[in-house]
């Protein structure tokens, strides 16, 4: 077995995988919302509340990794550690407490990465692929199942809710729409897409919050949801959650509770991307970086083979 460590901004998570017929397996899937972006100080450095937070539940990991015949650990960390002026402060404290060595994820390596993990569990024939984050949304734009390029943009569910959102739990309309409005800028000031796209991948906790409440609408019309879904479901969330904020909470509560706060941030990201390259459809998958990440190391190591 093998485990891999995701240090993100919004979440840390240990997932135990095996290898089996050349793909990886999940086994255990555990997470802590450590929400270590709300630990992050005006001078970009993570408090020492928010170190002690970090290395209190990664003790908790190692603890549950000793009592375990492990391989290998692969600890690593995103937009949590990667946009923070004390990071060697806070891996120091990792090491010597814990005693994971940690590696930082550039933006660039993190798209990379999810790419990887998405190719585990689809064909990657031609579109945009976007992980939204707490602390960061990758985007990586592919053909021929060939990167065409990646890019990471410093903005997530969780750093666009503490920037935008005040005194509340969840975003009113006029602070979402700020979102959006700031998303696009981020957008614009990428390199223009010639290449039409019709399909995005969604990956990573926003997207699947999103495709969770997709589905439990299209239950409740009595439609069977299926593995792809039009933008425009996105912007009924939306349009739902500013016109009837009781019911949409309601909702909420019974499909993604942990992500109360972050959820309205996150599929904003989701549908501002889809339609600014006028997408058509949506998927959702649950392979990402952590399974891109395992599936290189363990490449070079000639454990696994690509495909």
């Amino acid at each position: 077995m093998y485990a891999v460590i995701d240090i993100g901004s919004n979440t840390i998570r240990l997932v135990l995988y095996k290898i089996e017929n050349n793909q990886i397996k999940s086994l255990l899937n555990k997470k802590s919302p450590a929400g270590l972006a709300g630990y992050i100080n005006k001078d970009r450095c993570l408090k020492k509340s928010g170190i002690r937070k970090a290395v209190a539940v990664l003790s908790e990991f190692k603890e549950i990794l000793d009592h375990m015949t492990i391989q290998e650990v692969f600890p690593f960390a995103t937009a949590s550690l990667r946009n923070i002026n004390n990071a060697p402060e806070v891996l120091e404290a990792i090491r010597e407490n814990c005693g994971f060595e940690v590696r930082i994820l550039s933006g660039e390596e993190e798209a990379i990465f999810d790419y990887y993990g998405a190719l585990q569990a689809m064909e990657m024939d031609k579109g945009l692929l976007t992980d939204i984050g707490g602390g960061s949304t990758e985007l990586v734009f592919y053909q021929d199942h060939t990167i065409q390029r990646a890019t990471s943009l410093p903005m997530g569910s969780l750093n666009l809710y503490q920037q935008y959102v005040k005194n509340h739990l969840i975003a009113k309309k006029s602070e979402l729409q700020q979102i959006q409005k700031e998303v696009r800028k981020k957008l614009q000031e990428l390199p223009p897409q010639k290449a039409v796209i019709s399909d995005l991948c969604a990956i990573g906790g926003s997207a699947r919050a999103a495709m969770q409440m997709v589905q439990a609408v299209s239950k409740k019309k009595k439609e069977q949801p299926l593995p792809y879904y039009d933008p425009a479901c996105l912007k009924a969330i939306l349009d739902s959650a500013c016109d009837t904020p009781d019911i949409f909470i309601k909702q909420l509560l019974k499909t993604a509770p942990d992500r109360i706060h972050t959820f309205l941030p996150g599929i904003t990201v989701l549908y501002t991307i889809a339609e600014f390259y006028n997408i058509s459809r949506i998927t959702t998958i649950n392979y990402g970086v952590r399974e891109g990440y395992l599936y290189y190391l363990l490449e070079q190591r000639g454990k696994i083979h690509g495909r």
